[in-house]
């Protein structure tokens, strides 16, 4: 249900072309606060006043991506580059084609299909429907037959016999690594690994790895972003070949983690390209804690104020279905606060009220204080 709401707000915000400002009570309020914590903790060098324009470029992208794929064909300005070998290389030597959530990521299956690469798609078991739609509405039955297309559920246990089937029959696998499915309910747990990603760690699928080692299918990644202008590109990276001389583990580590660094060399550049920092909480696996904020006091001529704001570099405060929330960025800790607290949190953050460090102390909030909730200027 949440989802569908952020996609819904995520439309109107991009039709209407109107940036409202954040505040606890803007729909948006909870999901920047989330996608915040992930920018601080996996882009530590990107400065907090840099957040909020990301967040609204990243809900640019997902509705232009939107938009694009009931476009009849694709764009006249998409750019291809492969990286060391060609598109008909895919169609002799089918294999996996490893791709994420970012750019224009339609155009993908769009471009194989425009250039007759037969391959099926891998898609989560809720997102099945939603993709029937899509190729119902993007082609006829002709190509469909013609491309031997069609949909792999990846929460059935017998996905993997299936893929395996395809392969052999000459079709590639597309597969989004950053989904979060696997590939049968039987290997979803041995399939989640945790790689180095940015500033640290991400728990990721490792099925397509584990698909081409089974199978002897190379991997090709593919990586979707928008250059200048916004013009639609795909880059095609070398292919990741199984070795089975190699553990069937330390392959699959190093594959993902290959396929992870396309990713990593875009988001570090053009953060907003990629649409799983909306759910990037649910996936991260924090090694590298970054510290809280540190702020001095600043020393005024005369009585010190001891004036104190909250501080929204290192902590957030929501309410979802009536109950109310303190949230810790650097952990995504949730910690269950009073609706009395909640409504004086969203005081300070508003700076309602020159609230001072005597007055939170004899009002009983010295542990804002302590816990650096809020901080002294």
């Amino acid at each position: 249900m949440e989802n569908a709401l952020v996609k819904s707000h995520t439309l109107s915000f991009a039709i209407s072309g109107i940036k409202v400002p954040l505040e606890p009570t803007n729909p948006f309020w909870y999901k920047f606060q989330v996608v915040s914590a992930s920018f601080r903790n996996f882009l530590p060098s990107m400065e907090y006043g840099e957040h909020e324009s990301n967040f609204f470029k990243l809900l640019t992208n997902q509705q232009q991506s939107y938009f694009e794929q009931s476009l009849p064909d694709v764009p006249k300005n998409l750019k291809v580059r492969f990286h060391g070998y060609a598109l008909q290389d895919i169609k002799a030597r089918p294999g996996v084609i490893a791709t994420f959530h970012s750019g224009s990521f339609r155009m993908i299956g769009h471009y194989l299909a425009k250039n007759d690469i037969p391959f099926v798609l891998v898609v989560s078991k809720d997102g099945m429907q939603r993709e029937t739609e899509l190729v119902d509405s993007k082609y006829d039955n002709k190509k469909i037959e013609h491309l031997g297309f069609s949909l792999i559920n990846a929460n059935d246990k017998s996905s993997l016999l299936r893929i395996n089937r395809e392969l052999r029959d000459g079709k590639n696998i597309l597969v989004y690594v950053d989904g979060n499915t696997g590939t049968g309910d039987d290997l979803t747990s041995r399939n989640l690994i945790s790689i180095p990603f940015l500033n640290q760690h991400v728990k990721v699928r490792a099925g397509a790895a584990f698909i081409s080692y089974l199978s002897k299918s190379p991997i090709y990644p593919v990586v979707s972003t928008r250059q200048w202008k916004r013009v639609p590109c795909l880059d095609f990276f070398p292919p990741i070949l199984p070795n089975k001389e190699l553990n069937r583990q330390i392959f699959i580590g190093q594959a993902v983690s290959r396929i992870y660094k396309h990713l990593e060399k875009v988001v570090s550049i053009k953060p907003w390209q990629w649409e799983t920092w909306l759910h990037l909480h649910e996936h991260a696996d924090i090694v590298n804690p970054i510290a809280e904020q540190i702020s001095e006091p600043i020393i005024t001529e005369g009585k010190k104020k001891r004036l104190i704001r909250f501080n929204e570099e290192d902590y957030s405060f929501f309410s979802i279905t009536g109950k109310y929330f303190l949230f810790r960025k650097r952990d995504y800790q949730c910690f269950d606060i009073e609706h009395w607290l909640y409504k004086r949190l969203e005081q300070i953050y508003r700076r309602d009220y020159p609230f001072t460090v005597p007055l939170l102390q004899r009002n009983h909030m010295s542990d804002l204080i302590t816990g650096r909730v809020v901080l002294e200027i």
